[in-house]
């Protein structure tokens, strides 16, 4: 175990007995756990559930969207690639590595479970240029027109994007081949987590070919659109610890979820 991550609350030496009474109490009270552990904080949007509308953002059917207050900095584990909230008991799948609820972590979840594609990057913005899987492909704004579904990369520091690692989201609905809206992850504020925003502000959208969704009607590009210079201020994307990780980190405390007696986050494995 690494020295700086200590589990808490370690037990001592029990009988068998006893120890079958601790498994069974700590089993029966994982759901509560979790969710305390999950700084007691719901997600309040989510998109593409099984309602029949991709941007219904109250059908909790869908994938979730974290921001504000949803423990910046803890991993993320899923049964069904939806629920990355609730987060105790076996078999979830950890889908960024130790990250948190970053702006990144949303386009890979979804990208992930919907279309079994992995994305991959340092930073957001590097998915402007860099490699993509195969089955998916890179469109580019004032050229091609992205779906539902898609996603939306911003290049570093435009649109309130960080200088440093930019930022991602997906496309929740097309206005125009000038406007769309996002779904985004790790803003100061949720009411930030259905946002609108010009094609300007955009490097790439980057589609899957499995994505077989459509655009409705052209609407008027909504007055509060994000582009260059007008964007989230105060309210917009965190800055902190930006980025994905490609593979598992080696200095950053990572949890199981296959021992009953481990509530996650209050474990660790080894490097």
């Amino acid at each position: 175990m690494s020295p700086d991550c200590i589990r808490a609350g370690a037990p001592r030496r029990a009988s068998p007995r006893w120890l079958a009474v601790l498994a069974a109490a700590v089993f029966a009270l994982a759901p509560q756990l979790a969710s305390a552990f999950a700084c007691g904080a719901a997600p309040s949007t989510y998109f593409d559930g099984t309602g029949g509308r991709f941007d219904n953002f109250d059908d909790t059917s869908g994938f979730p969207v974290f921001n504000k207050d949803h423990c910046y900095g803890n991993a993320i584990y899923s049964t069904n690639g939806k629920d990355s909230y609730t987060s105790g008991g076996f078999g979830r799948k950890m889908t960024n590595s130790g990250f948190g609820y970053q702006c990144f972590e949303l386009a890979e979840r979804y990208f992930l479970f919907k279309f079994n594609k992995r994305i991959h990057g340092i930073g957001a913005a590097d998915l402007c240029d860099n490699d993509l899987p195969q089955g998916t492909r890179r469109l580019f704004p004032g050229k091609d027109i992205p779906v539902p579904g898609d996603l939306f990369v911003f290049p570093r520091g435009t649109c309130g994007s960080s200088p440093e690692w930019g930022h991602i989201a997906v496309i929740t609905k097309v206005w125009n081949p000038g406007s769309m809206q996002i779904a985004q992850q790790n803003m100061r504020s949720e009411k930030y987590s259905i946002a609108n925003v010009k094609t300007s502000c955009a490097c790439a959208f980057i589609h899957a070919d499995d994505n077989l969704l459509y655009n409705d009607a052209w609407t008027d590009t909504p007055a509060d659109a994000w582009e260059p210079g007008r964007d989230g201020g105060a309210d917009g994307p965190e800055h902190n610890n930006g980025g994905n990780l490609i593979s598992d980190p080696g200095d950053t405390c990572q949890c199981k979820s296959n021992d009953p007696l481990s509530i996650w986050p209050l474990c660790c494995k080894k490097k």
